[in-house]
């Protein structure tokens, strides 16, 4: 008979102790009054407790205070009946006072007649796993509620998975996508060499990001500004890439309607005079090679403001268009017809062979345009003046051929209209713009010039919140002028910054009287572009503001788009030292100029206001009211405030509210008024002036 060698049992024995002690989790043993009986050194790996300190002592003393309770009761729940092994998760203190969060499997001890004497099991440390769990929870919430659009491709570039904001932006369901390449959402606006230098940037610098142009599943476009990032694993291999998108359809639409409008007139469709003045030195290099002439016409017409003032300005606008379509019809494919601003218009007419020719071509416009012209409310006739100058005898810049034509336009008026006329060598000489300067020198002097102040309220609240100063010319014989019917043959001069200046002083002065006075109104005073080129302006607006105690904030300088993008540069930093007086701009009629989102990013401007011409045409008009929601909506995601110009009725300002207009200004709020007079007008709105 063999029996057992107890050498061999006590080895094994040992042998199983040390296997037991190099375990990573932690293996116990506990009593049925709840004491640890056995611990492996695992248990001092985890915690920080000694073995010995630990031995014999309560488990529930090294369980964490909120999850004792708990622990307790399963504990005991545990040794009252016999269960299935139990997987349990709790935090376990360490010795150093921290916790770790552990996954006890435990299971019942029992005795020879099969009654529970403790429990054994083990612990093992899940701290990384529930951190991993977390994380993952987290990347999960944030991919699924991010606002922008993500898709996740494998290497071979096939989508493995998209969010919701991808489907609601693309309109494709996360199942009609998975599995195929990106390029289902392809526009077809971009070329192969555009997706090769793509993927040539994302392979050399694990990233790309740039706008690009997709289709939506019903085919609209998408314009969305992207950036891909490539995702490598240990071994710096490509495993996916990551696409983050957002959808800019709806600013592309607007930059495209607003850049739009920096080159062509919004009425007529015709180019304004940014692009004529483009236009025009190409053909001046152009015939400067070829040694040819060209022409242009300076068109103004005659009684267009009897039609305005007798049947408004929708009939006015109405001519305006129908004379625009007439001179298309004259012109050759190879001319350019262009609206200079009001009712004039001006004419390039390439190689212009002869006076003759050219004065054939000024006849058969001065017919057509004669014609009457049939409209909704009326039928109306105009006669036509026209300028005519020629490259190279009569200047040889755009500036200065305009100017030319303009004075012969002048004289075509004198003699009685409806006529054509060239520039002579007197036109060329001593001009009607210097005469008009000289008298305009000699008013400023004799004091014929003022101010008048016109309100501009809050949108929602119609309450006063502030006045344009506005300049007028008490002319001794034509009466009270507007700045339209004088200061636009002074633009350029040295003559319009002494009026500039003439203007800010006066106005700030009246500014820091209002403030002794206890008004608190804020004032805008409009800028020429000369005035804000000029190096001191900072200067002298800070010295005008303390000199007369202007509060901050009180200030704003009214300036046009063309005017600031004369010299970015020099723009911003006069800016920003008004800016350190306190001293706000705005940009004038926006819309009309070039209306560049990348010049509204430079210029520290914090008002932008909407050119009248299409406040008032919006409620008639479905283009001028998308320009106004454009315009509307640029201004508020750049944070910029906007002001309505124009306003003449009480349903545009009610839909100026509504589109989130802020500020609104014109007729129909109050006209230009002197002091005296704004003061009674003030007192009626409750302000108490």
């Amino acid at each position: 008979m063999n029996f057992p060698d107890p050498c061999n049992a006590v080895a094994e024995a040992a042998e199983l102790g040390c296997v037991i002690d190099h375990l990573r989790d932690v293996v116990f043993r506990i009593d049925g009054l709840g004491s640890w009986r056995f611990l492996n050194r695992a248990w001092t790996d985890l915690t920080g407790h000694a073995l010995a300190d630990s031995l014999g002592s309560d488990f529930l003393q090294h369980v964490h205070p909120l999850d004792r309770d708990g622990a307790e009761a399963r504990f005991q729940r545990f040794m009252a009946q016999a269960q299935e092994p139990l997987r349990h998760r709790l935090r376990l203190l360490r010795r150093d006072g921290s916790f770790v969060w552990v996954e006890a499997s435990l299971r019942q001890v029992l005795d020879a007649q099969g009654q529970p004497l403790g429990l054994t099991g083990t612990l093992a440390d899940v701290g990384e796993r529930l951190r991993t769990e977390e994380q993952l929870r987290l990347a999960a919430t944030v991919f699924n509620g991010a606002g922008e659009g993500i898709a996740v491709t494998d290497p071979h570039g096939r989508i493995v998975d998209v969010n919701a904001a991808f489907e609601a932006i693309t309109g494709y369901r996360r199942e009609q996508v998975l599995g195929r390449n990106p390029s289902v959402l392809s526009s077809g606006r971009h070329d192969k060499a555009f997706y090769q230098a793509m993927w040539a940037e994302l392979v050399d610098k694990g990233a790309w990001s740039g706008e690009i142009w997709n289709r939506r599943a019903d085919g609209a476009l998408l314009a969305e500004l992207l950036r891909i990032t490539a995702v490598r694993d240990a071994q710096g291999r490509h495993t996916h890439y990551v696409a983050i998108f957002s959808d800019i359809t709806g600013l592309k639409r607007q930059q495209e309607t607003l850049e739009r409008l920096a080159h062509y007139d919004a009425l007529t469709g015709l180019p304004n005079r940014v692009l004529l003045t483009d236009r025009l030195e190409q053909l001046i290099a152009q015939a400067s090679r070829r040694r040819e002439q060209l022409a242009v016409c300076y068109l103004d017409l005659d009684g267009f403001k009897d039609v305005n003032d007798a049947w408004g300005h929708a009939a006015g606008d109405e001519l305006l268009v129908q004379a625009a379509e007439r001179m298309r019809q004259v012109l050759r494919p190879t001319d350019t017809v262009a609206r200079l601003g009001g009712d004039e218009f001006a004419l390039l007419l390439d190689h212009a062979t002869s006076e003759a020719m050219v004065f054939g071509v000024a006849e058969r416009v001065l017919a057509a345009l004669g014609e009457p012209y049939l409209l909704e409310r009326c039928s109306a006739r105009v006669t036509t003046s026209i300028g005519i100058a020629l490259y190279p005898q009569h200047g040889h810049t755009p500036g200065h051929l305009l100017r030319n034509a303009d004075q012969a336009m002048l004289r075509a008026k004198r003699l009685g209209k409806n006529h054509a006329c060239f520039v002579t060598e007197d036109e060329m000489g001593v001009s009607e713009r210097e005469r008009h300067a000289l008298a305009l020198r000699q008013a400023l002097h004799a004091g014929e010039l003022l101010l008048v102040y016109q309100p501009k309220v809050d949108a929602r609240t119609r309450r006063p919140e502030g006045v344009e100063a506005l300049l007028r010319w008490q002319h001794p014989e034509r009466g009270l002028l507007s700045p339209g019917d004088f200061l636009v043959q002074v633009q350029g001069l040295e003559l319009e910054c002494e009026i500039d200046a003439w203007v800010l002083e006066q106005g700030v002065a009246q500014l820091g009287r209002w403030a002794r006075e206890g008004v608190a109104l804020s004032l805008s005073i409009n800028l020429s572009a000369s005035a804000l080129l000029q190096p001191q302006l900072a200067e002298r607006v800070a010295g005008l503001v303390a000199e007369h105690g202007v509060p901050p904030g009180r200030l704003e300088l009214e300036v046009l788009e063309t005017a600031a993008l004369a010299d970015l540069s020099a723009v911003v930093r006069t800016m920003e030292g008004c800016a350190r007086a306190g001293v706000s701009f705005a940009l004038d009629d926006f819309g009309t100029g070039y209306s560049s989102l990348h010049y509204l990013r430079q210029l520290p401007v914090k008002t932008v206001k909407i050119d009248q011409g299409f406040v008032r045409r919006m409620l008639s008009d479905a283009g001028d009211m998308h320009i106004v929601r454009a315009v509307i909506g640029l201004a508020g995601a750049f944070g910029v405030r906007t002001v309505a110009e124009g306003v003449e009725t009480a349903s545009c300002a009610q839909a100026l509210t509504e589109l989130g207009c802020d500020a609104l200004q014109g007729y129909g709020i109050a006209r230009p008024m002197p002091v005296a007079a704004l003061a009674q007008w003030l007192a009626a709105q409750g302000d108490g002036a």
